[in-house]
C-alpha cells in the first residue's frame, strides 16, 4: 500500500509531524510539502493524508487549493486529515471541520489533532511584532499531542 502525506508548514511543527506519522506508518510513504510539489499525482497512491497548520487563524491556502485541484482523485482514494493547532478539543475539532473543505471532511476516514507550537526565534519580524501586540503574548508555547498521531497510523495501518 503506497501512502503519500502532502502538508504545508509555516514554521516547522506539520513538517516534523508528518515527518513522523512517516516513520510511524513505515512502508511505501511519500512526503509532499505543498510549497514546492507542484506535481503530485495523487492517483498513484492508495491512501493520502493531508495536513497543515493554522496560520493567521486559517490553513493554508496552498493545502486547500491541493484539496480542490485534486477533488477527484481524493474522492477516490482513503483520506485521512490532520491539523496543528493551539487549539485544543472541541475548539479544535470545530477549527478543522471549519477549514478542511466539507466535502473532504466527510469523505475523511480519519482526523487528527496533535497540537501545535509556537517558536518565538523562529518568528519572522513581522509575526514577532503581531505577537508581541497581543494582550498576552505567548512567547514560547508547545500544546502538542504526539498520541495524536500514533492514532492515524495506527488506523491507516488498519487499511493493510
Amino acid at each position: 500500500m503506497k501512502t503519500l502525506i502532502a502538508y504545508r508548514t509555516k514554521y516547522g511543527t506539520a513538517a516534523a509531524c508528518a515527518r513522523m506519522l512517516a516513520e510511524k506508518i513505515g512502508g511505501e510513504t511519500a512526503l509532499a510539502d505543498l510549497a514546492d510539489a507542484r506535481d503530485v499525482n495523487v492517483r498513484e497512491y492508495d491512501v493520502v493524508l493531508v495536513g497543515g497548520s493554522i496560520y493567521g487563524g486559517k490553513l493554508q491556502r496552498k493545502v486547500v487549493s491541493f484539496c480542490e485541484k485534486n477533488r477527484g482523485a481524493l474522492l477516490q482514494r482513503r483520506v485521512g486529515i490532520f491539523l496543528c493547532c493551539l487549539y485544543q478539543g472541541e475548539d479544535a475539532l470545530m477549527q478543522l471541520q471549519s477549514e478542511f473543505p466539507d466535502w473532504l471532511v466527510a469523505h475523511a476516514f480519519a482526523r487528527a489533532l496533535p497540537g501545535g507550537e509556537v517558536h518565538y526565534d523562529r518568528l519572522t519580524l513581522l509575526d514577532r511584532l503581531l505577537v508581541r501586540s497581543l494582550r498576552h503574548p505567548p512567547g514560547d508555547l508547545s500544546r502538542m499531542r504526539p498520541g495524536a498521531l500514533d492514532e492515524l497510523a495506527a488506523a491507516v495501518k488498519k487499511l493493510t
